[in-house]
């Protein structure tokens, strides 16, 4: 066991020097930190003779009794390496354990496993690779006995990218974590100091880091995990006998901070003439993504967010120097507006089926739409697609659609179309006298019967009775009814029922009866 806790103490410092892990605590971190991959030529003529790996070997699978667990073989710095394995045991080599993979047996349960991995190149000497560790629960197997069965470690270390000099932007390139959904917390270091305020994904150093070392620690968490800190290499920012440049007026950011909309940032007055701007727009304290430009346009990733803008300033035998704006905060944009009005196609009538079209919102993405019909202006409850099926209940109403145009980022936009009445259905009217015939003392019989066809609809209303062109009475008839005619001299009479219509029906009138009218009793 002690053969093996000096060899992994020695392979760790071995590994993590090469692949840049920081292998101390936190506190410690800082002095012992890596060397950023922007080499000098004494360290890059190291590495051609030293092996290293540039990335350890990493467990995977369900750590548990009887599950299967993975090597991943580390990446060297050199080509043609041979691989040896051991697995180890709470720090012991396991009899046997050389091979890529490993099934924990029950000898392993409430031990940690980890592997080393002894990499030999001929002429160099051999250097071991130690894993990240996976404790195996007492109970259980393949996660069902509650063990932990995953860690967070780092699979691919962060670094710096920049130029490393006073008043040039430094963005860390954040590191690769064995697990999904990582926060990430940010400190720049200088010299060992955190430097206050610091704490962003990018740091611009000033003239006070001037001989100094810059780096970044990264602070990974993951709920239920312990947490786990690496640091970037670190950069030296070079000594500087140029004399500082200074702004007596800061740079201004002017526009509408709507999405959407451009903002602008005005150039700061130097204390010297002849310097050449460059400028960099920021979400936050975040710099965004090629944002370079002295004109921004945002978007809906920038709602809600203080927008503002660095502005670093460059002339031949000063220094250089970086200047923040004001901010902003993104509102909502403004309500896209149509280009083509939405239109509702189909024919205004029972059993039709009108269909809305959402027309088109002008540039920029295409908004999500919603729907909402309406009967004489009021919503109908329930009709929410695209089309509408016209029931009997729309008979004799108007029909609307309202459209809801809603594009990420912006104020939401409606529109209304036209209100269109829907058409009264068709109707027939039919009379029948009882009799053809009748005495003068009697009074004549007449069945009517209104109808639609096959439409559903009742009809119902007034229907008038006429005796050629003179009005005998008005009656009111829903679906049929038999009327009784007012007395009539004797002769013959042309009679003829008329249906006035109503609001969902049509009006129609019968054919022409002959009814005749003798005298007596």
């Amino acid at each position: 066991m002690k053969k093996y806790q000096r060899a992994l103490g020695a392979a760790v410092a071995v590994a993590v020097v090469g692949a840049g892990v920081a292998a101390a605590p936190a506190a410690q971190a800082a002095d012992h930190a890596p060397r950023s991959h922007v080499s000098t030529v004494d360290e890059g003529l190291l590495d051609a003779l030293l092996l290293i790996p540039t990335q350890l070997p990493v467990l995977s699978g369900t750590a548990g009794v009887g599950n299967v667990l993975n090597l991943a073989a580390p990446v060297w710095n050199l080509l043609g390496v041979t691989n040896n394995v051991q697995w180890l045991r709470n720090g012991v080599a396991i009899p046997g354990a050389t091979s890529w993979n490993y099934t924990p047996s029950l000898d392993d349960a409430g031990s940690t496993l980890q592997a080393v991995v002894t990499g030999s190149l001929l002429g160099l000497l051999p250097v071991q690779a130690i894993s990240n560790a996976l404790p195996i629960p007492l109970l259980g197997g393949g996660g069902g006995g509650g063990g932990i069965t995953d860690i967070l470690s780092v699979l691919q270390l962060p670094s710096l990218d920049g130029l490393g000099e006073v008043g040039s932007l430094l963005s860390i390139l954040d590191p690769v974590w064995s697990l999904p959904g990582v926060s990430m917390a940010y400190q720049w270091v200088a010299d060992g100091t955190p430097i206050d305020g610091a704490t962003g994904s990018t740091y611009i150093p000033v003239l006070g880091d001037a001989g100094k070392e810059i780096w970044a620690t990264i602070t990974g968490t993951l709920l239920g995990l312990p947490v786990v800190s690496t640091v970037t290499g670190r950069l030296s920012i070079p000594l500087t006998s140029s004399e500082p440049m200074s702004a007596s007026q800061a740079p201004t950011v002017n526009g509408d901070a709507k999405v959407g909309r451009n903002l602008q940032v005005t150039d700061p007055t130097w204390s010297q003439s002849g310097v050449t701007n460059t400028y960099q727009w920021m979400r936050d304290s975040t710099a965004i993504a090629g944002a370079t430009a002295r004109t921004y346009t945002l978007t809906a990733n920038d709602l809600g967010h203080a927008i503002s803008a660095k502005v670093t300033g460059t002339k031949t035998g000063y220094t250089n120097a970086t200047v923040s704006s004001n901010s902003q905060t993104v509102q909502l944009g403004d309500a896209p507006s149509y280009s083509s009005q939405p239109t509702v196609t189909g024919r205004y009538a029972a059993g039709q089926v009108l269909t809305a079209n959402p027309g088109s919102w002008g540039s920029g993405t295409t908004p999500t739409y919603s729907f909402q019909w309406k009967r004489d202006g009021q919503d109908v409850a329930g009709a929410t697609a695209a089309t509408y099926s016209i029931t009997s209940a729309d008979l004799g109403h108007t029909l609307a659609v309202t459209v809801t145009a809603v594009r990420t980022g912006y104020h939401t936009a409606t529109f209304t179309t036209s209100n269109v009445p829907v058409g009264k259905v068709g109707s027939t009217t039919s009379a029948k006298l009882k009799k053809a015939k009748i005495p003068a003392s009697k009074r004549a019989a007449l069945v009517v019967r209104l109808g639609t066809g096959s439409t559903g609809v009742k009809p119902a209303g007034k229907v008038a009775v006429y005796d050629g062109k003179k009005l005998l009475k008005r009656y009111t008839v829903s679906g049929s009814k038999t009327l009784t005619l007012p007395k009539l001299k004797a002769g013959v009479h042309r009679i003829r029922v008329v249906f006035a219509g109503s609001q969902v029906t049509q009006s129609s009138r019968s054919k022409v009866l002959k009814l005749t009218v003798v005298k007596g009793r």
